[in-house]
């Protein structure tokens, strides 16, 4: 059976100025890698960029994504991130105007509507959805979409195993999965932890993709709280009839 919709999911990019490239290594290359894999794979629907686009928020750094992002040549749905500046999301990636509201919209791909939540807080590393993007969501999904709905927003509404990344989790997951539940939410896709993660929300699949930079390892030593390692990836979203598929794919894996 073919899936109907195939989603490229890419979190976590942590883009910076050229001249101030991370001590692992610049981000924006491995991005071009993996844009280029999605390029040369089947038929991709559409790509997500689920949060922390930039490291720091700047407009030099969104525009030096954007002069990758513009040559992709399949719809790219953007997530903003607590590392991510609204206004200057919008204005140097997005083309759309100044604005500092929180960043929710929907796409509709072939049937499909992905709905984008923004769950930052500015200044703060957790997550958190005001009443007003709870109702404007319940109203949003009160009619069911042809092929369902994917939801999308940087903190993942699972919890996680290790301290220092519960620490900045999304707070009242609970709220949520209350306005999730009957629903046509077939998938809810996050980051924001660098590490590939599943869970469940009221009944939903919930899918944390791994980071195009380092990966936190979830099994450090005895006595480290944490620690990351050089193991980018992406992920793969595959919608069927009857269910959805999510597959963590690494990046510069050498074919053997």
């Amino acid at each position: 059976m073919e899936p109907t919709h195939t989603l490229i999911q890419l979190t976590d990019l942590h883009v910076r100025e050229e001249h101030d490239p991370w001590p692992t290594g610049d981000t924006l290359p491995v991005l071009e890698r993996a844009l280029a894999a999605v390029t040369a794979a089947r038929p991709v629907t559409a790509v997500l960029l689920t949060g922390d686009l930039t490291e720091h928020g700047r407009p030099a750094e969104y525009r030096r994504l954007r002069s990758v992002v513009e040559q992709v040549p399949v719809p790219v749905v953007l997530v903003a991130g607590n590392h991510d500046d609204r206004t200057a999301l919008r204005v140097e990636l997005a083309g759309l105007a100044a604005d500092d509201s929180p960043f929710d919209h929907v796409t509709w791909l072939d049937g499909l509507r992905v709905v984008v939540l923004d769950s930052t807080v500015p200044g703060e590393g957790h997550g958190e959805l005001r009443p007003a993007q709870l109702e404007w969501l319940r109203a949003e999904l009160a009619e069911p979409a042809p092929a369902g709905t994917v939801l999308a927003l940087h903190h993942a509404p699972l919890p996680h195993g290790l301290a220092a990344a519960r620490e900045i989790e999304l707070r009242d997951r609970a709220a949520l999965g209350a306005v999730l539940a009957g629903t046509d939410v077939r998938i809810v896709v996050g980051g924001h932890v660098h590490s590939a993660t599943a869970g469940t929300l009221a009944g939903i699949p919930v899918w944390t993709s791994g980071s195009v930079h380092v990966a936190l390892d979830s099994l450090p030593p005895r006595g480290t709280d944490l620690r990351v390692v050089v193991a980018p990836s992406l992920s793969r979203i595959d919608l069927f009839p009857d269910t959805a598929l999510a597959t963590s794919v690494p990046l510069d894996a050498r074919p053997a």
